[in-house]
């Protein structure tokens, strides 16, 4: 996938990996599916002399993801994480002298998945950085950092992608034949969602079918509600990622011309829906009870 939109940052970070560098860790933090990921492998790939090209083909690359423990019990809550002896292998990886190219590079993606723990192992590394090393952390939830890692590294901010770009932009990837991806889906400013529903059109579909009933959630009778918090509660992080778009897709029906009284009822309900999307993400609580909760109570 092509990256859309970011010119104005691409451009600040291209400068950055062809000077001298001014930190030795960058912050990419923005909203999920904006292409964070893609612009920090460009940066990475820039860093070890391979412009345009893949930075997982050097030796002096390390990418880490979250992942469920060996020793956790697997099962459909299990939680993903990034540990502590991740990030320990980080600084294992960053202590050791480039292989090919003049820098090392760790990229941590959905770093805001690093446990207590982790976080303060990563301080170490932060705080007695080597020359030759570069740390690069992808968050959608700054939040979830602890302050003194945050305030020791270089932030780039990504925001949403206009409407009008995203449709001149990822219009052309449907391939010929499919079932065009509703409007609706351009104006969450999100390519990442676009890309999955080319990828995967099966899944997208399913997700659309899990979607459609949060918006007429208020005409729904209990008992539909129940049915469908239900449906919801199977996968939660997934569950979580559907929230942010419903979220978003509120906003933007809101019509200007609302009273003060609707105003204040959306507001009030885009805040249960954000309480229950960070807890379904960050904690262990019972998925079935937030979201039933969310349903019957703000709704």
């Amino acid at each position: 996938m092509d990256i859309i939109g970011h010119e104005h940052t691409r451009k600040l970070l291209g400068r950055i990996a062809s000077g001298m560098l001014p930190h030795h860790a960058f912050l990419f933090s923005g909203p999920e599916g904006v292409g964070k990921s893609l612009v920090a492998r460009e940066f990475a790939a820039s860093l070890l002399g391979c412009p345009n090209g893949d930075p997982s083909l050097k030796q002096d690359f390390l990418l880490v993801v979250p992942h469920v423990r060996k020793n956790a019990k697997k099962g459909k809550n299990a939680k993903k994480g990034i540990f502590v002896e991740d990030v320990r292998e980080v600084g294992l990886f960053l202590s050791r002298f480039p292989a090919e190219s003049k820098r090392r590079v760790v990229l941590i993606d959905d770093a805001d998945r690093m446990n207590e723990n982790a976080q303060n192992a990563l301080l170490k590394t932060l705080e007695e950085p080597n020359t030759t090393s570069i740390l690069i952390l992808i968050v959608s939830r700054p939040g979830a950092l602890r302050d003194t890692v945050v305030s020791r590294m270089f932030r780039v901010p990504f925001s949403l992608i206009p409407e009008s770009v995203m449709s001149a932009n990822m219009g052309v990837s449907i391939p010929e034949g499919k079932t065009p991806i509703a409007q609706f889906f351009y104006t969450l400013g999100r390519p990442g969602i676009i890309a999955g529903a080319v990828t995967d059109p099966e899944k997208f579909i399913e997700r659309q079918d899990l979607l459609r009933p949060l918006f007429k959630l208020s005409a729904l009778s209990f008992s539909e509600r129940i049915a469908h918090a239900e449906k919801l509660s199977v996968s939660p992080m997934e569950t979580a990622d559907l929230f942010e778009w419903w979220t978003s897709g509120l906003r933007k029906r809101q019509p200007l011309d609302a009273s003060v009284r609707e105003t204040v009822l959306l507001y009030r309900r885009l805040e249960e829906i954000e309480k229950t999307t960070r807890l379904l993400r960050d904690t262990n609580a019972n998925a079935r009870l937030l979201i039933d909760r969310l349903f019957l109570v703000a709704f």
